[in-house]
């Protein structure tokens, strides 16, 4: 197929440029109804897709479509000229593609490489529902998925990148029952190497979820929403806000004169009375389940350091954005935001009263206004002696105001994009 396409656009004096992506998926998946086994399966698919670009002048244009092994080079030849058609009216300011060169590219830490995907998906079966242990909790449905991905790009540049990932993904439904009365929440975990013994606690506490859900009371029937009161943030939302920072430092931002900060600028303002901020991306960190060490346009991932002691100290971003703003060697696409963790533990964190914000119905970060938060579905409230469950409330802050103050503990999570400090602590956020 590679070569026939190879071909086919060397055929074609309209195609300026062209990328190949090819992805080979295998997996083995488990469809269980309470704790019987309904469904086992595996699956083995490849695609292929081909972007061509096309020049005029100073300006290029690009379209991308999936080609199919099926297709006859009848068939081939036609869809390359239809896509340099469509690119033809979609002209964007010129830029190279990067060119091949010799490297010998780190392989992914994860177990997963060691095991079958059969056997790899049996592991965490057993793993989650060991934590299906309560009288009044179960889990109602759960789908297992372990996939492995073989990724391979060239283009015309002599490009020529292949790598191989895994991800291992469960959907939950957990639910709780009492008194004739049921509570389901639904939970998606990812990981990109297999801890049984986290995944049972990643499981337990979902199931713990469900049950504090259950019992929850409105929060303005615990305190006046009007009081003053810390917040602590956790695990995906800790990410969405760190986050903020690192995509305020895109070439793509420059370029479009969205970013809100230049090179040597203090991202926290000129005073910071909380953890000063030190943050790199960073292509691959084991447990990171979106890692890679080249991005869709070929480029090899090395890390970047974008922010040292609450100073912007680099932009990164795609190919594309970096060559429009003058970089020799853009970074390309790094995934993973890794953030130096605080020096305060949960543990101190936790000494006086607080709101820790454990479910959200979706966090809401803006850039230009500063506004963030979001409606909590769970939230525990501290009173000094114990966590109380509650619901029906919304936080919102001003980063602009909160990005000097805030408090990154020293606990740390690994997620999908993401190593950092698990919990943050913020005291002039509002409730609603």
């Amino acid at each position: 197929m590679i070569e026939r396409l190879k071909k086919l656009l060397q055929e074609n004096p309209s195609v300026s440029d062209w990328k190949l992506n090819i992805e080979k998926k295998e997996s083995s998946e488990l469809f269980y109804v309470g704790k019987k086994l309904e469904t086992n399966r595996a699956a083995d698919v490849i695609s292929y897709t081909l972007t061509v670009y096309t020049d005029k002048g100073e300006e290029r244009g690009l379209s991308a479509f999936t080609v199919y092994p099926y297709m006859t080079d009848a068939e081939l030849s036609e869809k390359i000229q239809e896509n340099v058609f469509a690119a033809s009216f979609a002209m964007n300011p010129y830029y190279d593609l990067p060119s091949g060169k010799d490297a010998v590219l780190p392989e992914s830490r994860s177990n997963l490489r060691e095991m079958t995907l059969k056997d790899a998906a049996e592991i965490v079966s057993d793993a989650v529902f060991a934590a299906d242990r309560y009288d009044g909790g179960l889990l109602s449905a759960t789908e297992i998925f372990l996939d492995r991905y073989d990724q391979r790009i060239l283009n015309s540049r002599g490009v020529d990148l292949q790598a191989v990932t895994w991800l291992g993904s469960v959907e939950l439904i957990p639910s709780w029952e009492k008194d004739g009365e049921e509570v389901e929440i639904y939970h998606m975990l990812k990981f990109e190497s297999i801890d049984a013994s986290e995944i049972t606690a990643k499981v337990d506490e979902q199931l713990k979820i469900a049950a504090a859900r259950f019992e929850a009371k409105p929060l303005g029937e615990v305190i006046d929403l009007a009081t003053p009161v810390r917040v602590i943030l956790q695990d995906e939302e800790t990410k969405e806000v760190l986050s903020y920072f690192a995509e305020a430092l895109t070439y793509e931002a420059k370029y479009h004169q969205q970013n809100l900060y230049e090179i040597g600028d203090p991202v926290q303002g000129d005073e910071v009375k909380g953890t000063v901020l030190n943050a790199t991306m960073v292509p691959y960190c084991k447990g990171a389940f979106q890692s890679s060490f080249f991005d869709a346009d070929g480029v090899i991932l090395k890390e970047t350091p974008i922010i040292k002691d609450g100073v912007a100290v680099s932009l990164f971003g795609s190919y594309r954005f970096g060559r429009y703003l003058g970089e020799t060697e853009p970074s390309g696409l790094l995934p993973i935001l890794k953030v130096m963790p605080g020096t305060k533990p949960f543990s101190e964190m936790a000494k006086a009263p607080y709101l820790r914000c454990a479910v959200f119905s979706g966090i809401q970060v803006q850039a230009f206004s500063g506004y963030f938060g979001g409606e909590v579905r769970l939230g525990f409230y501290f009173d000094g002696e114990k966590e109380i469950p509650v619901t029906g409330f919304s936080i919102s802050g001003d980063m602009k105001q909160s990005r000097s103050t805030m408090i990154y503990s020293s606990d740390e999570t690994v997620l999908g994009a993401y190593q950092g400090p698990k919990y943050l602590e913020i005291c002039d956020m509002k409730l609603l």
